[in-house]
């Protein structure tokens, strides 16, 4: 029958999430697992902003202003995570170089350090377009029995996909197929997402700690205002 030939099937609603693994990067992590743990243990430290209230249990979460520190190993990965961004947003919207010499990109930045039965409730980032993790840690591996151990997990942003199963849907392959999905992130994982998908990490249980990097970033032409989204600044 010419019509079933001809049925085309057209993945729609996709959303692109990049991971890749950011190679020779054991003695930087080495570096800033050292200066992030110093730095949360340093009580008189000056904090820039507050911590946001996504609900976070064993967590501990610097302020938004990590890739402006003048260091030299905070400022080599935040040019790397930018980069891999730039690039990524240019094969997605097809910007040419001349397009993305008029383009600048915004960023808040923090990282966060997880602890023994520590996890991040589930939320998204609402007030920028593109978002970003890099583990420098992922603390131990799982322990007997326990699965998604410490994982980044993303939400179907299908909400309404699964609200009927039977044999028509139940199987369908993955790119169809309605389910969360969970990286178990490596040192040097740098993952890259919309910023308006809904993500948590979950429980995580380890003696050493978890220690990531992540930034929400907006992208501006160079002749409009930074327009930052809304933080809560501390002035103590």
């Amino acid at each position: 029958m010419e019509s079933l030939q001809n049925l085309r099937i057209i993945p729609a609603f996709a959303c692109p999430i990049a991971e890749t693994t950011l190679s020779g990067m054991e003695a930087m992590n080495a570096r800033l697992r050292e200066l992030f743990l110093a730095w949360e243990a340093d009580t008189q430290r000056k904090r820039f902003s507050e911590p946001t209230p996504v609900v976070k249990v064993g967590v501990y979460e610097s302020d938004f202003q990590l890739f402006g520190r003048d260091h030299p190993d905070l400022n080599a990965l935040a040019t790397l995570c930018l980069q891999h961004l730039g690039y990524l947003v240019a094969q997605l919207n097809r910007y040419s170089n001349e397009d993305m010499a008029k383009l600048r990109i915004y960023h808040h930045s923090w990282y966060h350090i997880t602890r023994n039965g520590g996890y991040t409730a589930v939320h998204n980032h609402p007030m920028a377009s593109w978002s970003g993790v890099y583990c420098v840690d992922p603390g131990d591996a799982a322990p007997p029995g326990v699965v998604n151990n410490g994982t980044l997990r993303f939400l179907d942003t299908r909400s309404l996909g699964n609200s009927y199963l039977d044999q028509g849907n139940a199987y369908l392959s993955d790119i169809y197929g309605i389910a969360d999905l969970a990286f178990d992130m490596k040192p040097g994982t740098l993952l890259l997402f919309p910023s308006y998908m809904l993500h948590e990490v979950a429980p995580y249980f380890g003696q050493r700690e978890r220690i990531t990097v992540a930034f929400n970033a907006w992208i501006k032409d160079y002749r409009e205002p930074a327009a930052e989204p809304a933080i809560i600044k501390r002035n103590r």
